[in-house]
């Protein structure tokens, strides 16, 4: 097995943080296969111009949809044809704009070999803005029983910063599709009742805060899915109660006070 590492990486319409992503991997250890699945863009030509930039780094799988489908059915056709592939062992994540840190690859592929009753894996995230300024260091728990409880709070996994094995989708299946623009929280939820998880005490990831983003520009209907998926999971108990709290003042506190809030307060 050549590259055992499938990296699926969704895009959309965002031609420099796609280049600033494919750039952070050239310093990447392991070996890998990048799969690029672009969703529609209106400018493709340039998608395919920032491939050619990069493929004599790494191996590049390009697809594209004829038309935009939206993150969650393109996210579903990428995992279904890495299945194809009958080749890969893990699956990591990557959005454009984000960038990969400290080895990032090489540290996650060793903590799941080292760990074989943990099936996915996180890190711990640098945030920034546009600038590309720190504003904070996302630091979730580590440890699976803490994720487990943290969850019905908040995501505790920045969907970038994640690997999962292979087996994971032949459990689980692919991301649900009712929950528009969470489809991460609700695909992890699946994930964390059939398997162990684990979050690495590390910054290996850095995440771009970017106002065209669909956690901003879909806030309203990402709030709303947070409220139907906790509602789902509900069991009473003060994780559980404070979580349904959090997501209901989401929908009335304007994203820079939450920004500032998450700054100031809750990460450092």
């Amino acid at each position: 097995m050549k590259n055992c590492i499938a990296i699926l990486l969704p895009h959309y319409n965002n031609c420099n943080g796609l280049r600033l992503s494919l750039k952070s991997l050239i310093n990447e250890r392991e070996t890998f296969t990048l799969f690029v699945y672009d969703d529609g863009s209106n400018d493709f030509n340039c998608v395919e111009q920032i491939i050619n930039e990069f493929d004599k780094y790494y191996h590049i799988v390009l697809k594209r949809n004829d038309v935009n489908l939206g993150i969650t059915k393109t996210l579903n056709k990428g995992l279904e044809f890495i299945l194809k592939c009958d080749e890969y062992k893990y699956v990591a994540r990557l959005d454009a704009g984000d960038i990969f840190l400290n080895d990032r690859l090489k540290k996650q592929k060793l903590f799941l070999e080292n760990h074989q009753d943990v099936y996915l894996v996180g890190s711990w995230v640098r945030f920034v803005n546009m600038n590309r300024e720190v504003l904070f260091i996302f630091k979730p728990p580590t440890q699976h029983q803490k994720i487990k409880r943290a969850i019905h709070m908040y995501n505790p996994f920045m969907h970038s910063s994640v690997m999962f094995k292979i087996e994971i989708i032949h459990t689980v299946g692919l991301y649900p599709e009712n929950y528009p623009a969470l489809e991460d929280h609700a695909y992890f939820f699946k994930i964390i009742k059939k398997f162990k998880t684990a979050i690495l005490n590390e910054v290996l990831l850095e995440y771009e805060i970017n106002p065209n983003a669909i956690t901003n520009v879909m806030r309203n209907q990402q709030t709303k899915s947070r409220l139907s998926l906790l509602l789902k999971e509900y069991k009473f108990g003060w994780f559980t109660s404070i979580g349904l709290l959090r997501a209901l003042l989401t929908l009335f506190l304007p994203p820079n006070f939450l920004t500032f809030m998450k700054r100031r307060f809750f990460y450092r």
